[in-house]
């Protein structure tokens, strides 16, 4: 029998915004697939994971999320208290008050799921190649209290980051899109632009090529690419020029939670920054949002791609592979704008940023009505003017 993967709908042109038929061709049956696949493939490598560790008798007898770190390092609470409503979400656990229950035999068949997803996108598997990977290297954190960092990146994972941050993944390409759609519009000749968290440089290869495309990559006069690791920034240096022709590229080591004065960027230098799911790992967000706009020439721009959540309490399938990373989980909370660690509501960006001084805030496409009638579209761009 093949696998149900329910409805699956593609949203009107007239929820989309004025780059509506831009946005529109994110929108096939193969990414629709892809993505509902990822999030039931998430939901059991989580179960799955639970059950690695030797706790689904606890399960079946009922355990809260207390009882489940009883004897576990104080780290394991965190990406635990995320895991237990978002299997209760996909019906995997039933949830009655603080207690959480497995009954029955869920269905746990990962085959299937790669092969429904194989058959509408084929060669798309980045996506379950990494959750496998989180699933065969993670025990450590919760039974040794290793590092999430270093369990997740070390040389055996780290091509399957690769892999999945690539614009060739159908999974990750809308945040690299939306976001260039964002920094396209308005781009003023001899352009500065710095990316943090640059990575592995998927979206200055977009950028190169649809700029070239549409003729418009000549005003940009700079473009700096910058990362927190090492790693990242060698890789960098060592391919983009030839996989980016045509873009002016610099290179720096930056740390966005460090003064950026203290890193060699100068106030008002600036005519763009851009960040793609960089700036929720902001440990203080209030602080960043505020030294980034002051790096801004006046009417320059802070492009953000980010995901987002149509509620702060309802979990996102993506922020599993983050919920084990510090970054990801201890930041400077507040109530008016980040009440929560991990990937915000559009209202709460806007909230941040026009706390920050940004003068005004445009989203591409416009979150509220979309996500109203697609609970499951997770990601936006948004240009804020400083």
């Amino acid at each position: 029998m093949p696998l149900r993967l329910g409805p699956l709908e593609a949203p009107n042109l007239d929820l989309l915004g004025p780059q509506g038929p831009e946005i529109a061709r994110l929108f096939t049956r193969p990414f629709l697939v892809l993505h509902r696949a990822s999030g039931l493939y998430t939901a059991r490598i989580c179960l799955l994971m639970l059950f690695d560790l030797g706790w689904e008798a606890k399960l079946r007898a009922g355990t809260t999320l207390n009882g489940l770190c009883e004897g576990l390092p104080d780290q394991a609470r965190k990406p635990l208290a995320w895991m237990l409503p978002f299997l209760a979400i996909e019906g995997l656990l039933t949830q009655r008050g603080d207690s959480y229950t497995l009954n029955g035999e869920p269905d746990l068949d990962l085959t299937s799921l790669r092969e429904a997803a194989e058959a509408e996108a084929p060669g798309h598997g980045a996506n379950f190649d990494l959750l496998d990977g989180v699933r065969s290297h993670i025990q450590p954190f919760f039974t040794e209290g290793k590092a999430g960092e270093g369990l997740l990146f070390d040389l055996a994972l780290f091509p399957l980051w690769l892999a999945y941050f690539r614009n060739e993944n159908l999974g990750y390409f809308p945040n690299n899109l939306l976001t260039l759609l964002a920094l396209r519009e308005g781009l003023p000749e001899g352009a500065r632009v710095l990316e943090l968290g640059a990575g592995a440089g998927s979206f200055v290869q977009l950028l190169a090529q649809q700029g070239a495309e549409g003729g418009w990559l000549s005003r940009i006069a700079e473009y700096r690419f910058t990362d927190v690791a090492p790693t990242f920034l060698r890789r960098a240096q060592r391919d983009l020029k030839a996989a980016a022709p045509g873009l002016p590229l610099t290179f720096q080591l930056l740390d966005l939670n460090r003064p950026l004065g203290d890193q060699g960027i100068e106030p008002a230098s600036l005519d763009t920054i851009v960040g793609i799911n960089v700036l929720h790992v902001a440990q203080d967000l209030e602080a960043t949002l505020r030294d980034l706009r002051s790096r801004l020439k006046p009417g320059g721009r802070l492009v953000i791609g980010e995901c987002l959540k149509p509620s702060l309490d309802a979990p996102l399938y993506l922020e599993f592979f983050f919920s084990f990373i510090r970054s990801f989980t201890e930041v400077t909370l507040d109530p008016r704008w980040r009440p929560r660690h991990g990937f915000l509501t559009p209202e709460a960006w806007d909230e941040a940023l026009r706390h920050a001084g940004y003068t005004r805030v445009e989203h591409i496409p416009p979150p509220r009505p979309l996500m109203d009638q697609h609970p499951s579209f997770t990601v936006g761009a948004m240009a804020a003017f400083g």
